[in-house]
């Protein structure tokens, strides 16, 4: 079928189109639609400013050759090949035709009438287009003379903000969730030709299949809802449609309705505990993000704010404010120039928040650059921080007294904490190897597709993840013993294990330390001959030890177990750091005068800035510093190096109300030698600390004298942020000298100090 139109003049072949009768009345698949993608090309092609010219775009995408390589004539049993690459497919229609017999007699089938062979308005073919087209999301799609005014166009008449549902991506990106109910089909006549001479009988099919339990959903599923007389009905859930796999999930499939070997279920990466929520086995390409996504935050991330008891009490502004990021269909229509109320968000975070539908964007896959993610930003280094961010310009500072919103942007890039100097992190960019590493697999390779759970796998979950066979190999040997004795053949099946592909950290760490997973085996089998067999055949099946080859060169998810021990130390030092700091900013609010943090925060927010005394700002810098590490969430894994200088920073401002008289600064001196040649080089180093035992911020000077003379400075060096200093110098004079540190007050609270005093004796 040609996909594209020869267009000669737009407004001409518009025309064109209003002529023409009614493309897609009759109601005869379980789409009840079989209006062809071409029907949308003249107007949807960019030249009508008011229409969106997605055609051309949309062409580029993987969905406008989903069919390449006949997967869309497959046997229509079992996967259904047809129904998520294909348009409008009825399996009822399908005529299964033979393609092939091999050596043994065995059939191959495919669907014969796989893609159209009659005018579509006859109704005739299983499915109307070989790839995945326009019907196929914008159910309804009518193109008649009436265009929007026929009732039932629902693609013209649907509510823009619909176009958000997860569910119409979810009908196909949910491979192995069964139909709640099957459909009539016409059986596979024969399987086995019983002989290979031309014209002899065949083996008719013992068990012929005359119903069929899809994986994807039919029955005319109006995922854009239809029109009624009070407005429009929404679609009803997916799960009406179809068995969501999930975590725990395994309904067995309707017998009658499934071939041997295609009734495949997803499974998941279990530990002691059951099911975990990572994928294990499934459909190749990882085509199963919606049951990922379904049980995640960002699904939930609409009802997960409005379900808080604050939301009626917010204005509408604000309200809006927070809809830019927890809703996807608010987004959509503010982008299409609408003006849309809070009250219109119906939606979470669904995939047009992430994807771009009809642009084929240039970004690869993270793991295999030929996967094509089409990401709304065209890169996944910018994606998750357009929300996930605290809303401070780059390299800007928090205000004293500030709430900020989930920094993780701030936190990657090293920037917004108060008193801080910017420290960026080496993780920063690389949400996607963290957050969704690949963890489902398909006819023993890993599908490089990222998981849509978005929830860290730790190395030692993944070592405690139950290994999987993925090779199983076969030996046969001979035994031939002495006498008139049968010969006995031994059959040994090796199979190896394989653990979980990838952790959170071993996409990048692969250093392992020599750990393993230990595998679950197969139990140890063995089948008694029969004396009357000749051969004699025993088959054994032998215990296997997982060795994490079977992925070739991908890291084994155990690889970054070394991590696991830091992960645990830095989340558990941040968080009690966070536990005292806190206890610490009650017992200021009280020196302050006020009964507790909040109340404090509350009243001194109040007060104009200008007014603020020195501790009130204090009190309020250490409450947002600590409050930046808390929002953001990962409690150091995100930048370590910046985590520590925050809270070691909001805990010194917090000490510094409570304890906020004057103290000297705490200047150490220690040197190399105490006594050397002329002319040789001598190290002198220290470390400069406040009264309260923080690094201290300036330059330090080092002074020298000799007996009976005054202090002369010599040589300054500005303090490294640990509040070190480390001084080299060659000594090109001789006598006893003195030497010591000193560093002045700054000002305010910490007050000028000289270092104990160290003697050199210089020959």
């Amino acid at each position: 079928m040609t996909k594209r139109l020869l267009m000669v003049v737009g407004v001409a072949v518009v025309l064109l189109v209003l002529a023409v009768p009614a493309i897609a009345a009759t109601h005869n698949g379980y789409r009840a639609d079989y209006t062809t993608s071409n029907a949308c090309q003249p107007c949807h092609n960019g030249q009508f400013p008011s229409i969106p010219g997605v055609y051309d775009e949309w062409m580029d995408t993987k969905h406008a050759v989903a069919g390449a390589d006949d997967q869309a004539l497959r046997l229509p049993y079992g996967s259904v090949c047809q129904g998520c690459h294909t348009s409008n497919f009825d399996p009822a229609k399908v005529v299964p035709t033979p393609t092939a017999t091999n050596a043994a007699g065995v059939v191959s089938w495919a669907a014969g009438n796989g893609i159209p062979t009659q005018p579509q308005t006859e109704g005739n073919a299983a499915s109307s287009e070989n790839f995945v087209g326009c019907s196929s999301c914008h159910y309804g799609m009518q193109i008649d003379g009436n265009f929007g005014s026929d009732p039932s166009n629902t693609a013209h008449k649907a509510p823009l903000g619909l176009l958000a549902s997860a569910e119409i991506c979810g009908q196909c990106h949910s491979r192995y969730s069964y139909t709640t109910q099957t459909f009539a089909v016409q059986a596979v006549p024969y399987l086995t030709v019983t002989t290979p001479t031309p014209g002899t009988p065949i083996t008719p099919n013992p068990t012929p299949t005359t119903l069929i339990q899809p994986q994807m959903a039919l029955g005319g599923y109006p995922m854009l809802g239809t029109p009624g007389a009070a407005g429009w009905n929404p679609a009803p859930p997916l799960t009406d449609y179809l068995n969501i796999q999930s975590p725990g999930w395994a309904p067995t499939p309707n017998p009658a309705a499934t071939s041997a070997g295609l009734a495949k279920l997803q499974t998941y990466w279990k530990d002691a505990k059951g099911d975990m929520m990572w994928q294990q086995t499934g459909h190749d390409g990882s085509a199963a993000q919606y049951p990922d996504w379904a049980i995640e935050g960002h699904a939930d991330a609409l009802t997960g704010l409005t379900g808080q008891s604050f939301w009626a009490f917010l204005d509408e502004a604000t309200k809006k404010e927070c809809l830019e990021c927890h809703s996807a269909d608010f987004r959509i229509l503010k982008e299409a120039g609408k003006n849309p109320s809070s009250t219109d968000a119906q939606y979470g975070i669904t995939c047009v928040g992430c994807h771009t539908p009809h642009e084929n964007t240039t970004e690869g896959g993270a793991w295999d650059e030929e996967w094509t993610p089409q990401l709304r930003t065209g890169s996944a280094q910018t994606l998750c921080i357009e929300c996930h961010n605290g809303e401070l310009p780059v390299g800007g500072t928090a205000s004293p007294g500030a709430e900020i919103h989930h920094p993780m942007k701030e936190m990657m890039a090293g920037y917004g904490a108060i008193g801080v100097t910017e420290i960026p992190s080496p993780h920063e960019g690389e949400c996607v190897k963290c957050h969704m590493p690949p963890t489902s697999v398909s006819r023993g390779s890993v599908q490089l597709g990222g998981n849509h759970t978005f929830n860290i796998i730790e190395p030692e979950v993944a070592l405690e993840a139950s290994p999987i066979p993925v090779i199983t190999t076969s030996a046969v040997a001979t035994v031939l013993p002495s006498g008139s004795a049968t010969p006995v053949a031994t059959t040994t099946n090796t199979v190896t294990y394989d653990s979980m592909p990838y952790s959170a950290c071993s996409t990048c760490h692969s250093n392992n330390n020599g750990v393993r997973a230990t595998p679950q085996p197969y139990e140890t089998t063995t089948a008694t001959p029969s004396p009357a067999s000749s051969p004699i055949r025993v088959t054994v099946t032998i215990k296997q030890s997982a060795n994490q080859s079977a992925w070739g060169n991908y890291s084994g998810g155990d690889r970054g177990l070394w991590l696991q021990g830091k992960i645990e130390q830095r989340q558990a030092w941040t968080k009690a750091k966070i536990a005292t700091i806190q206890s610490e900013l009650t017992a200021a609010a009280v020196k302050l005068g006020y009964a507790d943090t909040a109340a404090a925060h509350e009243a001194l927010v109040a007060i104009p800035e200008a007014q603020w005394t020195a501790s009130q700002r204090l009190f309020l810098s250490a409450f947002t510093n600590v409050q930046f590490v808390q929002s953001e969430g990962s409690y150091g894994i995100h930048n370590w190096l910046y985590t520590v200088a925050i809270v070691n920073k909001a805990h010194e401002q917090v000490l510094t109300v409570v304890a906020p008289d004057p103290r000297k600064w705490i200047v150490s001196l220690r040197v190399s030698k105490t006594q050397i040649n002329k002319g040789q080089k001598i190290f002198f180093r220290g470390v400069v600390q406040t009264g309260w035992g923080f690094a201290g911020k300036g330059k330090v000077t080092l002074q020298r004298r000799m007996a009976g003379k005054s202090w002369r400075n010599w040589k300054t060096q500005t303090l490294k942020t640990n509040g070190t200093y480390d001084i080299q110098q060659r000594l090109n004079f001789t006598g006893k000298w003195y030497f010591r540190v000193s560093m002045p007050g700054d000002g305010g609270l910490n007050l000028a100090a000289v270092s104990p005093n160290r003697v050199i004796r210089i020959n």
